[in-house]
Parts: structure tokens; C-alpha cells; sequence
């Protein structure tokens, strides 16, 4: 009985298929059949594969984009760590100037205040002319302090800042003063001020 059964089932694909598989044609479009659903399936694989690709590229270069808006991450490669002293001096206690330029200015001077206020770290801040760069001044102001310098009103700056926390400088795009400032110029590192900095190397400060 059981050798019946299993005559049975051996023969089973035979019956079912033999009639299809008879002529050569058949046969020929099976596998054609085949070839083309492996094909296919490929494709499939292939397509989505890309998509990932793009997917992935597009994440990264958005990454990138918001690490450029932002100077302070930028400058991080660039800093030398915390500066405890001046040169083997101590920092002073108080804002004052490190370095003021010697004589009277030909033009009318008028009075800028530097705000350090909103930054919980102290600074050092150099006021220079772009093109042939001239140190105008040079400034320590402590953590939320302030401090008075006496500049030309019509004249064109450029800030230099230097965190004495981490070591990390920046400096600024060549700005002009105008009196809807109030005389009043903010320290806080920022990319949508009126005043826009970006980092540079210690050699550059």
C-alpha cells in the first residue's frame, strides 16, 4: 500500500505538468517567464537602493548647511583652549584697554560702548580699519561687562573677538556705525546681527 502511494506521488508532477512541458514552445516561454520576473525584481532592488542613496546624500549636505550658520561650532577646530593669562600677565579685573592708540584724532570722535552683557565669558577685543589693517584699539572686557571706547563715527571697522574661555576668535565682516545703534555694540557671536562675524585662526587675531 504504502509503495503504491508513494509510486503515486512520484508521478504526481508528471501528470500535472507533462501536458504543459510537451512541445518546445512551452517550455521556451517558461523560462522566458523566469528570466524576466528575476529581471525585474532587479530593477526593483536597484530602484530603491538609489532612493536610499539620495536620501542619505541629502541628510548629510542639510547637516552641513546648519554647522555653517552657526560660528561658534565652526570655530571649535580653531581654538586653543582657555586663556588664563595675558601673555604671563594677569587679565585685569575690570574692562579696560590692553592697548590704546597713542595722540589726538584729526576727526570728531564720538563714544561706542562695547556690550559684553549678554555673554557669560570674558573677551578680548581688537577695533581695526579693513584694507591695510590699523589697530585702533585693543580691550578687555570681563563676562556681562561693558566698555567705553572713542571712535570715529564715519569711519569703517573691523572687530576682532577673542573668548578667553575656549581660545576661539572671530571676526567681523567691515561694519559702519549709525546712529539707530544707539553708540551701542553688542559682543554676543551671532550670524543675523548687524554685525556678523565669522572664525579665524589664532595667527589671524
Amino acid at each position: 500500500m504504502l509503495s503504491k502511494i508513494a509510486k503515486w506521488l512520484f508521478q504526481l508532477p508528471g501528470r500535472l505538468f507533462g501536458g504543459i512541458f510537451r512541445s518546445r514552445l512551452t517550455i521556451f516561454i517558461f523560462f522566458m517567464l523566469i528570466a524576466a520576473g528575476v529581471f525585474s525584481a532587479k530593477r526593483y532592488l536597484r530602484a530603491h537602493q538609489s532612493d536610499d542613496e539620495f536620501v542619505t546624500t541629502a541628510t548629510t549636505d542639510y547637516n552641513r548647511a546648519i554647522q555653517r550658520e552657526m560660528p561658534m561650532r565652526e570655530a571649535r577646530e580653531q581654538c586653543g583652549g582657555p586663556l588664563h593669562d595675558n601673555a604671563g600677565h594677569p587679565w585685569p579685573l575690570s574692562a579696560g584697554y590692553l592697548h590704546q592708540p597713542e595722540g589726538k584724532a584729526a576727526a570728531p570722535q564720538q563714544q561706542l560702548t562695547l556690550d559684553n552683557q549678554n555673554n557669560n565669558f570674558a573677551v578680548l577685543v581688537k577695533l581695526e580699519t579693513p584694507g591695510a589693517p590699523q589697530r585702533l584699539a585693543e580691550v578687555f572686557i570681563p563676562a556681562a561687562g561693558s566698555f567705553n571706547i572713542k571712535t570715529n563715527p564715519a569711519g569703517e571697522y573691523v572687530m576682532k573677538i577673542k573668548n578667553i574661555k575656549t581660545g576661539c576668535n572671530f571676526r567681523s565682516k567691515p561694519f559702519t556705525l549709525s546712529r539707530h545703534q544707539d553708540w551701542r555694540l553688542s559682543l554676543k557671536l551671532q550670524t543675523d546681527g548687524s554685525v556678523q562675524y565669522q572664525p579665524i585662526s589664532d595667527r589671524e587675531f
